[in-house]
């Protein structure tokens, strides 16, 4: 009796074979479909519990090894141009704030400049106000003089205040 093969043993030995050549029809050439065998398998099938899933077959070619890109161009891309957006804000951050401190020196010298012309400004009001400055001009440039006698209070008749009055709005009635 002849031991039977195993499915993986099949088909490893369907996948050595050789391919077919493909069809042409016209001059045109038409891809073949793939076959199940075609492929070439690790080991053997699922169902077959038998032989170990880990063991390789002999004389089997391995399949490689699918590789998985760990990180897209596209991600790649979109982090370049997120750290440009980020990078020119900051740069825009630091001139806008170099700019408002040469404003604020600017401001803050004016500031000080207006303080200072404030200063001398109370100063001269304060000389020019002083009571001795302002009995010279009286004198020198107006001829007036201190009074010598104390200064009297006149004292108004009330009735003639109220005839006043009555006078005035009798003539507004008109």
């Amino acid at each position: 009796m002849k031991p039977e093969k195993n499915w993986g043993q099949i088909y490893a030995d369907r996948a050595l074979q050789p391919e077919p050549e493909p069809e042409q029809e016209r001059g045109i050439v038409i891809p073949r479909v793939r076959e199940a065998r075609d492929l070439v398998y690790n080991g053997p099938m699922p169902q077959d519990e038998s032989v170990p899933r880990s063991a390789p077959m002999p004389g089997v070619q391995r399949n490689r090894r699918s590789t998985k890109r760990k990180v897209s161009p596209f991600n790649v891309v979109l982090l370049l141009f997120a750290v440009a957006v980020v990078s020119v804000l900051y740069i825009s951050n630091i001139l806008a704030v170099s700019r408002l401190l040469r404003e604020i020196d600017v401001l803050e010298n004016t500031h000080r400049r207006l303080q200072d012309e404030q200063e001398l400004m109370r100063a001269q009001i304060n000389r020019l106000s002083s009571l001795e400055r302002v009995e010279r001009v009286a004198t020198e440039q107006l001829g007036l003089e201190a009074p010598t006698s104390v200064p009297v209070w006149l004292e108004v008749d009330q009735d003639r205040i109220a005839e006043l009055e009555r006078a005035l709005n009798a003539r507004q009635r008109r």
